[in-house]
C-alpha cells in the first residue's frame, strides 16, 4: 500500500511537472508574438484598468463560453443550437414562432466543427438544407436547397451585403450563425442583387445571418492555437471586458495570425485580421459597432473542374489523388479590405421603439489562376485551359431606420414593424487572360504546364469602374397572434437602379421596380408543437444581352426584365426532452434563362425556362440522452427543369443537384472534461450536361467521415481546452457537385487540426 501511495505521488508529481512545463512554453511562445497579437494585448489593457470592481472581482470556471451556452435558458440541452433566431426587421422570435426552416447554430457548434484554415461551408454543412460547393479556401461556394450561394448572401448582425464570394466572417469572431432556409425575402429589406459567378441571376432560397460576439459579464483573456494540414499554423487572441455601471459597456477585441501549408502540398492559407465589438446596453436602448481590418491570401488550392463539350462519357472519370495540386507556380488569390456594422435599437416606451443599422465594406483583391475552372476531355486529358489575373475593388455601403411595437385590436395582438433602407454597391474589375491551350497540360494523373507563367502572364492593369447598384425599399411586417395561431405578413417594396460600365465609362442602365411579399401561417395545438405553412417571391437581377466572341446573339441589346421567383413551405416543429425536429416539404420556382441554338455561333437568350426544387427535409438538433448531442438531418430534393426549349429538357435534373443528402454529428461526452465528436456527410450521385450520348454525365456519391476529441484540463489555474479534429478520416478522393451549374469540385485530402485554448 505505502509503495502505490509513492508511486501514485510520482505520477502525480511527473504530470504536474509536465503541465507546468506546457504552459512555460506556451508562455514563452506569447512573449515573441507577432506585433499583430501585442498590439492587441495594448489596446485593451487600459480596459482591465477602468474595469468596474465588481467585473473585476470574478472569477474564471473552466471554459467561459461553454459555461455560458449551457447555463443559457435560451440553448437547447447540449448547447448546439439555439431556441431563437432572428426574424428579418420583427427581431428574435422564438423557432417554434418562424414559419419556415431556421436552425441557430452556437458559439460552441461553430467551435465543434471548425478549423480555422478551411472554408466556412465546412461548419455550415451541419445543416441538412446545405451542401458545400468547395473544399478549398479560395472560395465561398455552398448551396442551400440545390441553389448556389456563397459570402454574398451572408449577412452581418442583420446587414446585408458586405461580404463577397471570396470573403467570409473569420469563426473566431462568431457568436451564433443564423441558417434560414425557406421563404423569408420580403422581412430583411433590401440587399445588393450579386451572387458572384452566378451575377444575380438566382434569387437566394434563404440567408445565413453572422452574430458576432461581444463582452460577456464575465471577463475573457483568451489565447488559442491551432496547427493544421503540413504546417498551417493560427494563433488568436480574444480579449473581453465589460465596465461603468451594471456593466453597461463592453468591449471585445478579437485578432488572428494564420500562415503556413495545407493539407495539399504546395498550398498555403496566410491571413492577418484584428476586429473590435463595441457596446453598450442601458435601460432604454442598445448599441453593438463590429469593424475591423483582415488581409488574406490563398496560395494555390484551385479545386474546380469543368468538361470540354467533346466529353462523352455518361460518368465522370474516377477522382484523382486529392493530394493532386493543380497549381502553376505563382496560382494566388488576396483580398484585403475593412468591414463595419452598426446596430442601434432605442426604447420609446413600453410598447414602441426605433432601430437603425448601418454597415460598409472597403475591399481589395487580385487573383492569378487558370480561369474559374481546369478544363478536360475524355480520359481526363487537359484541353483549353488559360492562364488569368485579375483585379477587382468593391464598396458596399448599406443603411437602414425603422420603427417597431406591439398593439392589440380586439383580442389579436399585434407586432409590428416598420423600415425604410438603401443598399449602394459599386465594383471596379480589370482582367487579362491568355489564349486557350497556354495553360495545363496532361491529364488528371500526369500534369504539366504548357507554358512559363512568367514569360506570357498579362497584365490586366488597372481595375476600372465594371457596374454600380443602387436599391431603396420600404418594408413593412406584421405578426398577428390570436389564440394558438400566429399569422406572419410581410413585404418590401424595392426599387433597383442598376449601371453597367463599358472599358471604364457608362454603358446603359436599367431600373427595376418589384414588391417582395412573404406570408407565413403557424398553429399551436399545444406549446412545444407547430405546425406551418409560409411563401415568398423574389426576382432575379435584369440582364442585357450582349455578344462575346464566339456567341452571337439575334436579339442582341434586348434588356431582360427581372423574372420572379416564388418559394413555398410547408411543415411541423417539434420540442421534447431536449431535441428540436422539423419536417418541412418545400417548393421552389427558380427562373432559367437559357440560349437557343440556331446554328454556327447564332444564338438567342430567352428567359422563360424554370428550375423546380421540390423537397422534404428533416432536422434534428438537440441532446438524445444523458451523454450524446446529436445536429443533423437528410434532405430529399427532386430538382427539374421546366419550360425549356421546346420542351427538350422539361423534367430533366438541374446541373449539380444530388436527389438525396445527409448530414449526423454526434458529440458523446463521458463526464464534463473528455468529449468524443464525430461527424458523417453523405451526398447522392448527381448529374451535369455533357456531349455523352445521354446528354449527361454522373457525380459519383460520396460520404466523407470526421473524428476528433476534445479534453477540458487546467495549467496551475489556467483553464485549457485541448482539441484533436480528423477531416475526411478515410481521405476520401471524390468530386463535389455545384448547384445549378456545370463546373465541380475536387475534395481536399485528409487534414489533421490540434488546437489549444487557454482562459489566461
Amino acid at each position: 500500500m505505502l509503495l502505490a501511495g509513492v508511486a501514485r505521488e510520482t505520477r502525480t508529481a511527473r504530470w504536474q511537472w509536465l503541465k507546468n512545463k506546457f504552459f512555460m512554453r506556451c508562455m514563452s511562445m506569447m512573449k515573441n508574438k507577432k506585433a499583430l497579437v501585442m498590439s492587441v494585448l495594448c489596446a485593451v489593457a487600459s480596459v482591465g484598468f477602468v474595469m468596474s470592481a465588481s467585473a473585476a472581482e470574478q472569477t474564471m470556471h473552466g471554459n467561459l463560453d461553454e459555461v455560458v451556452v449551457e447555463g443559457s435558458a435560451d440553448v437547447l440541452p447540449g448547447g448546439l443550437v439555439r431556441k431563437t433566431a432572428k426574424l428579418g426587421i420583427l427581431g428574435d422570435k422564438s423557432v417554434l414562432d418562424i414559419p419556415y426552416s431556421e436552425m441557430s447554430m452556437t458559439e460552441k457548434a461553430v467551435a465543434l466543427f471548425d478549423d480555422p484554415s478551411q472554408p466556412l461551408a465546412n461548419i455550415l454543412t451541419a445543416n441538412p438544407s446545405i451542401r458545400s460547393s468547395t473544399s478549398s479556401p479560395m472560395y465561398s461556394d455552398f448551396s442551400m436547397r440545390g441553389i448556389n450561394m456563397n459570402g454574398n448572401h451572408m449577412m452581418l448582425n442583420g446587414v446585408p451585403s458586405l461580404y463577397s464570394q471570396f470573403t467570409t466572417p473569420p469563426s473566431h469572431v462568431i457568436d451564433r450563425i443564423d441558417i434560414t432556409s425557406g421563404p423569408n425575402a420580403g422581412v430583411n429589406g433590401v440587399s445588393m442583387s450579386n451572387n458572384g459567378t452566378n451575377s444575380g441571376a438566382t434569387p437566394a432560397p434563404g440567408t445565413i445571418n453572422i452574430v458576432t460576439k461581444r463582452a460577456t459579464d464575465t471577463p475573457i483573456t483568451r489565447y488559442t492555437q491551432t496547427y493544421s494540414g503540413r504546417g498551417n499554423t493560427s494563433e488568436i487572441i480574444e480579449v473581453g471586458r465589460r465596465f461603468g455601471k451594471d456593466n453597461e459597456w463592453g468591449l471585445r477585441v478579437n485578432a488572428e495570425y494564420m500562415d503556413g501549408k495545407l493539407s495539399l502540398p504546395g498550398a498555403e492559407n496566410n491571413e492577418k485580421n484584428i476586429f473590435i465589438n463595441f457596446d453598450h446596453r442601458g435601460e432604454k436602448s442598445e448599441t453593438n459597432l463590429f469593424a475591423g481590418h483582415y488581409d488574406r491570401r490563398i496560395n494555390g488550392a484551385q479545386r474546380w473542374f469543368s468538361l470540354d463539350k467533346t466529353y462523352n462519357n455518361s460518368v465522370l472519370p474516377d477522382a484523382p489523388d486529392s493530394k493532386n495540386n493543380y497549381d502553376f507556380d505563382g496560382t494566388t488569390k488576396r483580398m484585403y479590405g475593412w468591414i463595419m456594422a452598426l446596430n442601434h435599437d432605442q426604447k420609446m416606451d413600453d410598447n414602441w421603439s426605433w432601430f437603425a443599422n448601418y454597415g460598409q465594406s472597403n475591399r481589395f483583391g487580385n487573383k492569378d489562376n487558370q480561369s474559374a475552372s481546369i478544363k478536360f476531355k475524355n480520359g481526363g486529358e487537359f484541353v483549353k485551359n488559360v492562364y488569368s489575373q485579375m483585379n477587382e475593388i468593391a464598396k458596399n455601403v448599406y443603411a437602414q431606420i425603422g420603427i417597431k411595437g406591439k398593439f392589440e385590436t380586439g383580442e389579436v395582438k399585434h407586432n409590428v414593424s416598420f423600415a425604410v433602407d438603401r443598399s449602394w454597391a459599386k465594383y471596379w474589375s480589370a482582367t487579362a487572360s491568355t489564349d486557350a491551350g497556354t495553360g495545363l497540360s496532361g491529364n488528371l494523373n500526369n500534369w504539366w504546364f504548357a507554358n512559363d507563367w512568367n514569360s506570357i502572364k498579362k497584365n490586366s492593369g488597372a481595375a476600372k469602374p465594371s457596374w454600380e447598384e443602387t436599391n431603396v425599399g420600404i418594408t413593412v411586417a406584421d405578426t398577428l397572434e390570436y389564440g394558438k395561431a400566429s399569422l406572419l405578413l410581410a413585404a418590401s417594396k424595392k426599387h433597383e437602379h442598376m449601371e453597367m460600365y463599358k472599358n471604364g465609362a457608362p454603358n446603359y442602365t436599367y431600373t427595376n421596380d418589384n414588391i417582395l411579399p412573404t406570408y407565413g401561417f403557424t398553429y399551436k395545438p399545444v406549446e412545444n408543437l407547430a405546425m406551418y405553412v409560409g411563401h415568398t417571391e423574389s426576382f432575379s437581377r435584369g440582364l442585357k444581352v450582349l455578344n462575346t466572341k464566339d456567341v452571337y446573339y439575334t436579339n442582341e441589346n434586348q434588356i431582360m426584365e427581372p423574372v420572379k421567383s416564388k418559394q413555398n413551405e410547408i411543415g411541423v416543429k417539434y420540442q421534447n426532452a431536449g431535441v428540436m425536429t422539423t419536417l418541412s416539404y418545400f417548393d421552389i420556382d427558380e427562373a432559367n434563362r437559357y440560349d437557343i441554338f440556331n446554328g454556327g455561333k447564332s444564338y438567342t437568350k430567352v428567359d422563360d425556362g424554370k428550375n423546380r426544387y421540390k423537397g422534404v427535409e428533416l432536422t434534428i438538433n438537440g441532446k438524445l440522452a444523458d451523454k450524446w448531442t446529436a445536429t443533423g438531418g437528410f434532405m430529399y430534393l427532386d430538382a427539374q427543369r421546366e419550360q425549356t426549349n421546346n420542351g427538350s429538357k422539361d423534367g430533366w435534373f438541374v446541373n449539380g443537384v444530388a436527389k438525396w443528402s445527409g448530414v449526423l454529428g454526434l458529440e458523446y461526452k463521458p463526464d464534463e472534461d473528455w468529449g468524443v465528436v464525430g461527424r458523417a456527410n453523405w451526398v447522392d450521385k448527381a448529374y451535369i450536361d455533357s456531349g455523352s450520348s445521354s446528354g449527361k454525365t454522373e457525380i459519383p456519391s460520396y460520404v466523407t467521415f470526421d473524428l476528433g476529441f476534445n479534453y477540458k484540463t487546467k495549467i496551475n489555474t489556467v483553464p485549457v481546452k485541448l482539441s484533436a479534429m480528423c477531416y475526411n478520416v478515410a481521405d476520401k478522393d471524390y468530386w463535389m457537385g455545384r448547384g445549378s451549374s456545370t463546373t465541380f469540385g475536387l475534395s481536399m485530402p485528409r487534414t489533421f487540426m490540434l488546437s489549444a485554448q487557454f482562459d489566461i
